[in-house]
């Protein structure tokens, strides 16, 4: 699709506002982005699949799919390259934490320094979550990789989780392509988030998630 229809398309789209301004900017700009091949390839499916994920994380936030998109921090006004992706794999790590039976999900506010993303309950146990979206397609992911993500992102978790006096802390990976199906549970990923878990020596009371292209898997389980 050329760019005028793609810009005929997003206005009229059910896409947020803060979304339609966002696209709209990057594509007029001719601005980088990493979600831009897959709104040219299938501009249909890329909208009614971000539709679907924003309805669904709204669902499990209790609010509105524009609602929860806000709730992550997302400006339309920001078009910093991979600012969407982000924020898409955020809701999808909220997605993610709905199916595998948490409650209370919500986003922690952001202060004065840095903070995890997201905290919610399971067990009767409260946990903090950092979500991290990767550069890098499902099928590159390594060790040695997912090492360098977690040694970056998890201590904010750990922070958040220890400031608000919450239980546990975990690591929401996101690797590419986005995929805006539902989630099944993958023995490959499952292989490198207990690689990194032992690499990392067994970290106490520390889950670490993988979810890409409509796989998932968390390690040690909940």
């Amino acid at each position: 699709m050329n760019k005028p229809g793609l810009l005929k398309l997003i206005a009229s789209s059910a896409l947020p506002e803060a979304l339609k301004s966002y696209l709209g900017g990057v594509i007029s700009l001719n601005l980088p982005s990493s979600l831009r091949e897959t709104l040219k390839k299938d501009p249909d499916g890329f909208v009614k699949g971000v539709c679907g994920l924003l309805r669904e994380a709204g669902a499990a936030l209790g609010c509105a799919g524009d609602k929860a998109l806000f709730l992550s921090g997302f400006d339309g006004n920001n078009l910093a390259p991979d600012r969407l992706e982000a924020a898409l794999a955020e809701m999808l790590a909220v997605v993610f934490l709905k199916s595998e039976g948490f409650c209370g999900i919500n986003f922690i506010s952001r202060g004065t320094g840095r903070t995890a993303d997201l905290s919610a309950a399971r067990g009767g146990a409260a946990y903090a979550f950092e979500v991290c979206s990767a550069r890098a397609p499902g099928d590159a992911l390594s060790v040695d990789f997912l090492e360098l993500k977690y040694d970056k992102k998890i201590r904010q978790a750990k922070i958040s989780g220890k400031k608000g006096g919450l239980d546990r802390a975990g690591l929401v990976l996101v690797a590419g392509p986005l995929s805006f199906a539902g989630l099944e549970s993958d023995e490959r990923l499952a292989g490198l988030a207990s690689g990194l878990y032992e690499r990392k020596n067994k970290p106490r009371a520390t889950h670490i998630c993988l979810l890409s292209c409509g796989r998932a898997a968390v390690f040690p389980p909940w």
